[in-house]
């Protein structure tokens, strides 16, 4: 087990250096030009060449790219709005499934399935205006979108990610403020990824409960909840486990929608403005993010199948 996750790790950081490497690369090496683009079609040989300057284009490539990984590990991109909403969506979507799979067909499960079916139905980026026109234009509930109000400074930069910042700073008016920026973002993007983990969640849960060892524990007369969450739930989450690196691929797209209605400072709207004017630098960086995030959580899923699951070794 150890030598495995050993491996694992090593072959990790292996491909982490080589990706970081290729975008790099070819972030110089494509046809747009960043220095032109920022300078204005009408600048003059002088101001280009400051432009480069300040860019930091005229250093060394070693030198750029020492420069580029220091941005990176400051995360400059943040993964704040990503991570919550990854967060949040497992938190909500597992338990829900679980509870769908205790009394299949009655009252609750027809609830779960039938909402969970229906927000996922709405396109996220309608759902995203839906809730800015109920909580924010009609009651005032919210604000409409952004990292802080207008007249706010952002608190000490740590991390990148607010949320942590300001309890950091030990500001609490700070830390209140940046969730209630976040409720309307996350809400949007956990709703419409809800019903393929609630759905997949349940039919795994159910397909356990038809095993020998559950049979055989309802016949000893243990509570559907005993049997649910001390045997079955364990057998049943590999399945998930493996979904949730797929719905990954979801959000990442949910969240360049998402930050753009709402105008968060994220990945997803630094996406779009970059897109807009075809600027491939940063284009090459959020593929780099996207790639690391990706890798990751692939190890993290891996190293959770036999901790899941005992029958399953590590080689």
């Amino acid at each position: 087990m150890l030598m495995y996750v050993l491996r694992r790790l090593g072959w990790t950081v292996l491909i982490l250096l080589l990706i970081t490497v290729i975008t790099f690369v070819l972030s110089r090496v494509v046809p747009a030009n960043p220095v032109v683009m920022a300078a204005g079609l009408g600048a003059t040989t002088e101001q280009v060449a400051e432009v480069r300057r300040v860019m930091g284009l005229d250093e060394p490539l070693p030198v750029q790219y020492e420069r580029y990984m220091q941005g990176l590990a400051r995360l400059d991109l943040t993964f704040e709005l990503m991570l919550i909403s990854f967060a949040l969506y497992v938190l909500i979507a597992i338990p829900l499934g679980v509870m769908a799979a205790m009394r299949p067909g009655g009252l609750t499960d027809a609830l779960i399935r039938t909402g969970s079916m229906l927000t996922s139905a709405v396109p996220v980026f309608w759902l995203a205006m839906i809730l800015q026109v109920v909580f924010f234009a009609r009651f005032g509930w919210l604000p409409s979108g952004g990292r802080l109000d207008v007249r706010a400074s952002p608190p000490p930069l740590v991390t990148g990610f607010f949320t942590i910042d300001s309890l950091l700073a030990a500001d609490s008016d700070q830390f209140l403020a940046v969730l209630k920026h976040l409720i309307l973002p996350v809400t949007a993007i956990v709703l419409s990824l809800l019903a393929v983990g609630v759905r997949l969640t349940r039919a795994t849960m159910l397909q356990e409960l038809q095993q020998a060892y559950a049979r055989t524990a309802r016949s000893k007369g243990l509570k559907q909840s005993t049997i649910l969450f001390r045997h079955v739930l364990k057998n049943a989450l590999n399945p998930v486990i493996s979904m949730l690196g797929i719905q990954l691929g979801y959000l990442l797209a949910w969240i360049i929608l998402v930050e753009t209605i709402f105008q968060c400072p994220g990945i997803g709207l630094y996406a779009y403005e970059s897109f807009q004017g075809l600027d491939y630098s940063p284009i090459m960086a959020l593929t780099l993010v996207f790639s690391c995030f990706f890798v990751v959580v692939n190890l993290i899923t891996d190293l959770t199948y036999p901790v899941l699951d005992p029958r399953i070794k590590l080689r």
